[in-house]
């Protein structure tokens, strides 16, 4: 009998244009948009710098373009510089067990496109079956928590988000260079065994969070796509790695693994289909509050000023130490802090870099607004567990307080914006464009998201790739 590792990597090698929904292949181009928005976004931050004087030294061979640099770059230093950048924010995907691996598939498939001369349409299935493995992996896996009699309490000890990012690179890379079952299957044995430690137990109990992040995306792609290469060359890893006892759930010290998700409903439900968009650069457990505070803006017009106390309510997951630090130190923190996004909110300010920028650590008004905010639990933030689909996060409570001199405004919901669930959170192509317009703006950007939506019918990526040049060069013409 196939293994799970053998019927999977069958999935990737076989995976053909015509298998896949036209609505999956819709959602593709979608997170390429989406991916390289963030991406281009990400070069104003801290992590973009860093990412980009890393590139070189993965070599200088001119095989694959790098945001922000008019020159091309070696295939894995575009792909650690590109990954990691696009990251940055916070802002990119997030698969519904609190990981993100879309922006390692897409910034491998653009990269390995670009050395190989691949069409659209083949970047495009590339993309498809590296998010397809990487988030049949992160549903085996599930959302690191807790559980206790039906109630999330918290983290495991240990945990960590690297192993779908590494997964997503690996077959993306694979599906780009047409490897046969057997070889996909050896590349997800090599990349397993070679990924990053679970840093998770570290990262959940810091306060001030260094910019390395629950796991260096960058570097993540990067094992992943030499896991596949050295495949190639003849490397041999452990071919059934996500199977038995001893495999990858064990190795990362999983405690709830469902082994049937691996290959449940293969070729007929795809994970894209589970995707979720973030419309603020925070941690997505934060965008539950967050989407009740959007939805109580739009309702009820708070002066800043008349603000007494803000109250947030939200789940065990997002209520440590470092969601309620009302001073975050580091660029990081500030992406996990309840009382600097709350404050970013209120006062108006567009989501992307602009959040980041050290002159809010001196705003009298931002510092007037966290002073005012306390973060407590829902009532019913606990058993968002039971409500578990496919061993993925569906509803999870989040609400907002805000007491004026006027009265006081409550709204919450159990879905975050950017939820495909659910009608009112589902981001449509509206949503998805407008995103990416106010994260790139001018004619370049306009060109990259033409160029990105007709993906299936270019010859190749070069108008992609010199679209992304010009727009993370910033070109400064409006669209019409």
């Amino acid at each position: 009998m196939d293994t799970a590792t053998a019927t999977l990597a069958a999935c990737v090698s076989n995976l053909s244009s015509q298998a896949v929904p036209g609505q999956v292949r819709h959602e593709a181009k979608r997170l390429v948009l989406d991916t390289l928005g963030c991406l281009i976004a990400g070069l104003d931050c801290e992590i973009g710098s860093i990412a980009s004087a890393m590139a070189p030294c993965f070599g200088m061979q001119p095989q694959a373009t790098i945001a922000g640099k008019p020159v091309r770059g070696s295939l894995l230093g575009a792909i650690y510089a590109n990954a990691r950048t696009a990251n940055a924010l916070d802002l990119d995907e997030t698969f519904p067990v609190g990981a993100h691996f879309g922006s390692a598939a897409v910034v491998v498939a653009l990269a390995v496109a670009e050395e190989l001369g691949l069409t659209g349409s083949e970047m495009l299935l590339s993309i498809i079956a590296g998010y397809e493995l990487a988030g049949r992996v992160a549903s085996y896996i599930g959302p690191v928590v807790n559980i206790d009699g039906g109630e999330v309490v918290g983290f495991p000890d240990v945990w960590g988000v690297a192993v779908p990012v590494v997964m997503a690179a690996a077959a993306t890379t694979a599906k780009a260079h047409g490897y046969s079952p057997a070889l996909v299957q050896q590349a997800i044995g090599l990349a397993g065994s070679n990924a990053p430690l679970p840093v998770g137990g570290q990262w959940s109990s810091a306060v001030d969070l260094p910019n390395c992040k629950y796991c260096d995306a960058g570097w993540c792609a990067v094992t992943g796509t030499v896991a596949a290469l050295s495949a190639q060359q003849g490397s041999r890893g452990f071919p059934e790695l996500l199977d038995g006892e001893r495999g990858l759930a064990r190795m990362y010290g999983v405690a709830n693994a469902d082994p049937a998700l691996l290959t449940a409903d293969l070729g007929q439900r795809f994970m894209l289909e589970d995707i979720t968009y973030k419309p603020w650069p925070s941690c997505r457990f934060t965008h539950y509050a967050l989407t009740a505070l959007a939805d109580l803006l739009e309702r009820q017009t708070v002066a800043v000023d008349s603000i007494r106390e803000l109250v947030v309510e939200t789940g065990p997951l997002a209520a440590s130490r470092r969601f309620t630090n009302p001073e975050p130190a580091t660029f990081a923190s500030q992406q996990f802090s309840y009382p600097h996004m709350i404050a970013m909110m209120l006062l108006r300010v567009p989501p992307g870099p602009a959040w980041f920028d050290p002159k809010h650590a001196s705003d009298p008004a931002v510092q007037a607004l966290k002073a005012k905010t306390r973060v407590v639990q829902h009532p019913r933030a606990s058993s968002f567990a039971q409500a578990f689909v496919h061993n993925q996060i569906r509803p999870m409570p989040g609400a907002i307080t805000i007491v004026t001199t006027d009265g006081v405004h409550r709204a919450e919901s159990d879905f975050a914006r950017g939820d495909p669930w659910n009608s009112d959170t589902r981001f449509g192509d509206a949503d998805i464009h407008a995103k990416f317009a106010a994260l790139v703006p001018g004619e370049a950007g306009c060109e990259l998201a033409n160029a990105v939506m007709n993906l299936e019918y270019e010859g190749s990526v070069s108008r992609i790739t010199a679209a992304l040049v010009r727009a993370s060069t910033r070109g400064t013409l409006q669209c019409a």
